[in-house]
């Protein structure tokens, strides 16, 4: 049982990074399907690994902005940009398709279209402000390396628990021949909810406790998250009655970009520090 769940767990490292893992051992086919049960934690230890050599080894000597550009573009380079072309496929599907067999057919789409460009171009922008603005209240502060690092991993981890509500719950919209990547998710069973939330609430615990500063108002940045995730959910049942991968790489990223606009403000009205 264990070795069968550290093989679904490698499949979603394989699966979710450009890192040439399967040269160390590549995982069997059929372990692929559960991949997403274990999306969080995957996404959060490759996060953890770009995050501590960004913060340890960069923050402490770089400008904010430099620093926050080399996090981007190295983790667009060991992603390989799979959530992004997520993201512009759901806008483009979503803004120019009215009816589901439409939405479907502009998602799996290869060209980017007009939505799709400005959806991307607005979230780099936000997202390299946000991130640039806290890293930069939290410059120069008590462990503020460790800071960066927690708050970085955490939301990682954070908006995958919550976007695994997607795959978990609704049906997928499309049939396997139908899929990008010609697969459909395994179901989810009720000790894979458990298993789910047992990381995400150690997550929080774990989050709450190394924090170095004050964690006031940080409830907020853990809840703006939900109100998205909701909005995007209600979205996808009303006019998809289901799911698509591309559909879960947008909710990743629009509950991470919720979060780094919360903790920036949050930052900036100094809630977080001491």
């Amino acid at each position: 049982m264990l070795k069968e769940k550290l093989s679904h767990l490698w499949a979603a490292c394989c699966m979710f990074t450009r890192i040439p893992l399967w040269k160390i051992w590549s995982a069997p086919v059929e372990s692929y399907p559960y991949a997403v049960h274990h999306w969080m934690i995957a996404g959060g230890l490759i996060a953890a690994l770009w995050s501590s050599i960004i913060f340890f080894g960069i923050y402490p000597w770089f400008p904010a902005s430099i620093t926050v550009l080399i996090l981007m573009v190295g983790s667009l380079f060991i992603s390989g940009g799979f959530h992004e072309d997520g993201l512009a496929d759901f806008v483009d599907g979503f803004g120019g398709g009215m009816t589901k067999e439409r939405i479907l057919d502009i998602m799996k789409d290869s060209h980017i279209g007009t939505y799709g460009v400005l959806a991307l171009i607005s979230y780099f922008l936000t997202t390299f402000v946000s991130i640039g603005e806290w890293s930069s209240n939290f410059a120069g502060l008590y462990h503020s390396s460790v800071a960066c690092f927690l708050i970085y991993t955490v939301t990682a981890i954070w908006s995958r628990f919550l976007a695994s509500f997607v795959p978990a719950t609704l049906k997928y919209a499309r049939t396997s021949e139908g899929a990008k990547i010609k697969m459909i998710y395994a179901p989810w069973t009720k000790w894979d909810f458990i298993y789910m939330f047992v990381v995400a609430v150690l997550t929080l615990f774990v989050f709450l406790y190394f924090f170095p500063f004050s964690i006031d108002g940080l409830v907020l940045w853990f809840l703006t998250p939900v109100i998205v995730l909701l909005f995007l959910y209600g979205m996808m049942k009303k006019r998809l009655q289901g799911y698509t991968g591309d559909c879960c790489g947008a909710t990743v990223l629009l509950c991470e970009l919720s979060m780094n606009m919360t903790m920036a403000i949050l930052s900036y009205f100094h809630v977080t520090t001491l």
